[in-house]
This record gives structure tokens, C-alpha cells and sequence, in this order.
């Protein structure tokens, strides 16, 4: 899940506070009880040489009731798919499920062609929007395929 970034900065045996660029595992660790960190759980940060903004967000060490962890949450998320596999039923590997899952959706409707509906006539079709006119004419003109 990490893809090559940084998941969380900090380190050490220390429990403190936590925090992260990635978008998916702050509403998971949401998700979880995880609450942020006081009163600006989010910085916007922007580079002088760079463009663009990095959002970084701040969790607390754990949820209120102690239940979970967050240095145990981010253990899993980084294992990913690995993790989700030996512990189908623990709550956490649903929400990297979803993760995972809304990440392929979204690549997937990134590089997928876009289509329309074309009407002529009583004759309507859905087709490739690059679709040659020798296809469009099959289809919609009446010819045989």
C-alpha cells in the first residue's frame, strides 16, 4: 500500500503522535476511531521549488478505547494485500480492501476510452468515441455486420 512513499514519518519504539500524505489511509485510520490530532489535524504545505500542495495529516496514537493502534494500522497497511489475506474478518482489512479496490476503479476509469451514444434516425448506439465511420455506418446506416 505504501507504493514507495513515505506512510508515516517519526519512528523509533516511541508511541506519539503520527502522520501522513496518503489520502486512503487517513479515512481508513478514520474509519478505525483514529482520531486527529488537536486542532489542526491537517497541513497544507507548498514548496518553493516545487508545485503542487502535500496535505499532511496527524493522528493520535491510537483510538479512545484502546482497542487499536495506530503503529499496528500502519503495520497492516503497509503489508497490504498480504495482510488482508490472513485476516479477512479484522475490521482493518476491509477498509484496505476498499482501498485497493478504489484504486484500481479509479486507474481503470483513467485509462478506460470514453464512449457516446449516437442517435440517427429511429436507430440509436453506444460506440467508441473513436470510432471509424465505416464502424459508425454499420451500426447506425442499416448495412449487415
Amino acid at each position: 500500500m505504501a507504493n514507495g512513499r513515505e506512510v508515516v514519518s517519526g519512528g523509533g519504539d516511541r508511541e506519539k503522535d503520527f502522520d501522513t500524505r496518503d489520502a486512503y489511509l487517513v479515512a481508513a485510520l478514520l474509519t478505525m476511531g483514529v482520531e486527529p490530532v488537536g486542532n489542526e489535524p491537517v497541513r497544507i504545505i507548498t514548496r518553493a521549488h516545487e508545485s503542487g500542495e502535500i496535505y499532511q495529516f496527524y493522528f493520535k496514537p491510537g483510538t479512545e478505547c484502546g482497542t487499536y493502534r495506530t503503529r499496528d494500522l500502519l503495520s497492516y497497511w503497509i503489508a497490504g494485500e498480504a495482510w488482508v489475506e490472513k485476516n479477512p474478518d479484522h475490521p482493518f482489512a476491509h477498509c484496505i480492501a476498499f482501498a485497493l479496490n478504489l484504486k484500481a476503479v479509479l486507474k481503470h476509469v483513467k485509462t478506460a476510452s470514453p464512449w457516446v451514444y449516437l442517435k440517427r434516425g429511429r436507430g440509436m448506439a453506444m460506440l467508441p468515441l473513436d470510432a471509424s465511420a465505416g464502424l459508425e455506418e454499420r451500426i447506425l446506416g442499416g448495412s449487415k455486420l
